[in-house]
């Protein structure tokens, strides 16, 4: 059931997952195109980016989207970072004959590759948004995208997981305090 988004102004913590919860986020190459492509949506939509987290399956931001808007700012990511992340895989896929069909996405594996050779990768149609109102709620939320892949049992120090603005603090910008 797609959800209902009442505000587009404001500050956000983002969920968007991959169509059919496919682990394409993590492969090797990804997480810096779809990284790229945030910080290239953040400079086109004016807008501000505070965290994220890219999970192989999902992604989280704490975004302020700009004037544009939220449903603009998501469309944009979402559009640009598959097209982008689907070039990459065409280029290093080559042309593969052996096929698996893993939900509707075509996926051809290589020999000795980690990464499979995928015909298109795509999100999941909408995405899950939580307007943040005041410091404990962004607080809360922040510590949830830093520490999720803790959450997933993915690693047991989010200083191994390299997937979050915590290694990337040149990407992100800074979070201004909030006065009640």
């Amino acid at each position: 059931m797609p959800q209902k988004h009442v505000a587009t102004e404001g500050t956000f913590h983002i969920t968007t997952n991959a169509h059919g919860k496919i682990p394409w986020c993590t492969w090797p190459g990804v997480p810096e195109i779809l990284i790229d492509n945030l910080v290239m949506t953040k400079n086109l939509h004016k807008a501000q980016v505070y965290a994220f987290c890219i999970m192989p399956d999902h992604v989280h931001f704490i975004v302020y989207p700009g004037e544009k808007g939220l449903s603009k700012f998501m469309h944009s990511f979402k559009r640009n970072s598959s097209k982008d992340v689907n070039l990459f895989l065409q280029d290093r896929s080559g042309n593969r004959t052996r096929a698996t069909i893993y939900g509707d996405i075509s996926i051809a594996r290589s020999r000795g590759s980690a990464t499979p050779a995928v015909k298109k990768v795509r999100w999941q149609n909408g995405y899950y948004d939580e307007l943040i109102h005041d410091n404990r709620q962004r607080t809360a939320a922040m510590n949830y995208v830093m520490f999720n892949p803790l959450k997933h049992h993915l690693v047991d120090d989010i200083d191994h997981w390299p997937w979050t603005s915590y290694h990337f603090q040149e990407r992100v910008d800074p979070l201004e305090i909030w006065f009640v």
